[in-house]
């Protein structure tokens, strides 16, 4: 059987921008998401999320050159580029299965962890067949809390 990435868990629609205070602001313009939080994550990284409806809509500005942002950066400091779609992973049977999939895929994927192992996530490259790529993210332990403070517009 052929690798599968599921489209089940969607909850995120992830952007690149260059300024997070202008490509919030023309957010809040154009599409009503007025609320934000905001988190610096490294001097290099910094983070803007908000629920529009049902969906998170979140906002990447990272300075450095790290593989899987390049392309997508905006000319203008108050546009986003769609980045990745997000899907949340239920439990830890789905997550051994997105992993070997992506193993199995050989997409380009890179996988990261915060919280002591408790928000596990991977970016695969699905550029090829989607245009964008893909974020799965597992929650467990106190990471379940990780978007609880996040604003609902």
């Amino acid at each position: 059987m052929a690798a599968r990435f599921p489209f089940t868990g969607f909850y995120q629609l992830g952007f690149i921008g260059v300024d997070l205070d202008r490509a919030t602001a023309k957010l809040a313009a154009r599409h009503g998401i007025e609320k934000w939080r905001r988190k610096r994550h490294s001097p290099s990284l910094e983070t803007a999320h908000a629920y529009a409806g049902a969906v998170m809509v979140e906002v990447i500005c990272n300075t450095d050159d790290r593989e899987i942002y390049r392309g997508f950066r905006p000319e203008s400091g108050e546009a986003v580029r769609l980045h990745h779609h997000g899907y949340r992973v239920a439990d830890e049977a789905q997550w051994a299965e997105v992993n070997d999939a992506a193993h199995q895929t050989g997409f380009a994927c890179f996988p990261s962890s915060a919280f002591d192992g408790q928000l596990k996530l991977i970016y695969l490259d699905t550029r090829p067949d989607l245009g964008i790529w893909s974020e799965y993210v597992y929650l467990t332990g106190d990471a379940l809390h990780y978007y609880d403070d996040v604003p609902r517009n």
